[in-house]
């Protein structure tokens, strides 16, 4: 028989999302908790023993009280043995006087949801297993030491799996050039002697897919994405250990909203066309998209390319555009903006008809708009 755990962490419950205008705000602050949701029903459905959030279950140290409730409430339909929730850096405990967590437990008492705010280990055995995890909290929102330390002087039985639960940066895997984020290396787990280490706090997931044996450590990345700075759909880890070590993981997807930014160059019609397709291939009732278009175009394509925003705008959840989109230089153009005669307009018409030099023409219109708007 195997251990079965589902890993979770930085699911950042209490995210205001105030950018957002209020529809769009209250979708995404419910996808935080209808994803938690999906992933305690899969791990029922695949009988999990545990589940794992290895840190920043919330956003933050001053998470409304019925935020932490509901969140409790959601996890407490788990029907394995345990969810162990680690204080990370955004829901740190300071101490017995933490607010949060004195909340979190009083919404957790009789359920099988266990706060880990303190380094404890922590042992279960049935028929299926026997493990001790070996939990590591964050005590502060910064820290320029890593908590995983005093792992490697504890005693390890041989007839247990012995699993740590940490939360901070990864040298090689996330940046923390400052040292300010519990910076730990792979030396660090090495030296702890455990089979695995399950850990938070960066939002992309760790081993890469298709990496096979046992690895490491895991990172799950976000459970469903929270800006355009994460371009993955959330992830949670499915893994289930031999009481030889022997490991098997799934990368599960958690997520059901997709933030996108697009960067895209428009030149002529076919470009347009090309980026209308491409923002039709997203699932918009779902997806949260920021344009961010660049090129020169004619007046009759600026044109098109506006009627086909205005088209599929509405259709998703959110949708931003940022445009730095230059009319295409002609004849025509240069005579609407400059009267014939003038310096401007003999000197653009000159650049125009060289057709060695196809961008000098557009250069000097921007250097004479610059110098007219000085």
């Amino acid at each position: 028989m195997s251990l079965r755990i589902l890993h979770t962490a930085d699911n950042h419950i209490g995210l205001s999302f105030n950018q957002y205008p209020e529809a769009v705000r209250e979708r995404l602050i419910e996808e935080r908790f209808a994803s938690l949701e999906r992933m305690v029903t899969t791990a029922n459905v695949r009988k999990a023993h545990f589940i794992v959030v290895a840190g920043d279950l919330f956003d933050k140290t001053t998470v409304i009280k019925t935020q932490i409730e509901r969140a409790v409430k959601v996890l407490g339909k788990f029907e394995g043995e345990a969810v162990l929730v680690l204080a990370g850096n955004h829901d740190f405990c300071e101490g017995p006087d933490s607010k949060l967590w004195k909340q979190f437990r009083a919404a957790a008492d009789g359920s099988c949801v266990i706060a880990l705010t303190e380094p404890v280990t922590k042992e279960f055995e049935s028929d299926d297993y026997k493990v001790r995890y070996y939990a590591c909290p964050c005590p502060s929102k910064h820290g320029k030491e890593h908590t995983i330390g005093w792992v490697a002087d504890e005693e390890k039985r041989s007839d247990k799996l012995h699993i740590g639960i940490a939360h901070g940066n990864v040298e090689g895997l996330g940046l923390d050039a400052d040292q300010r984020y519990f910076n730990m290396a792979e030396k660090d787990f090495r030296n702890a002697g455990l089979h695995t280490w399950l850990l938070g706090h960066i939002h992309v997931s760790a081993p890469a897919p298709g990496t096979t044996g046992r690895p490491l450590y895991f990172m799950p990345g976000i459970h469903t994405p929270d800006s355009v700075k994460c371009s993955h759909p959330g992830y949670a880890w499915w893994i289930e250990m031999d009481a030889d070590g022997t490991c098997r993981h799934e990368q599960l997807t958690t997520g059901a909203l997709r933030f996108v930014r697009l960067n895209h160059e428009l030149h002529h019609a076919n470009d347009i066309r090309e980026l209308q397709t491409k923002c039709e291939s997203f699932d918009a009732p779902n997806t949260i998209l920021d344009l961010q278009l660049s090129g020169r175009l004619r007046e009759d394509e600026i044109a098109e390319l506006n009627s086909m925003l205005n088209d599929i705008g509405p259709a998703f959840l959110n949708f931003s555009q940022e445009r730095n989109i230059a009319p295409v230089l002609d004849a025509a153009a240069i005579s609407k903006r400059f009267p014939e005669g003038t310096l401007p307009s003999a000197l653009l018409q000159a650049l125009l008809s060289d057709e060695a030099r196809p961008g000098d023409a557009h250069l000097a219109l921007d250097i004479i708009e610059t110098v007219q708007k000085s």
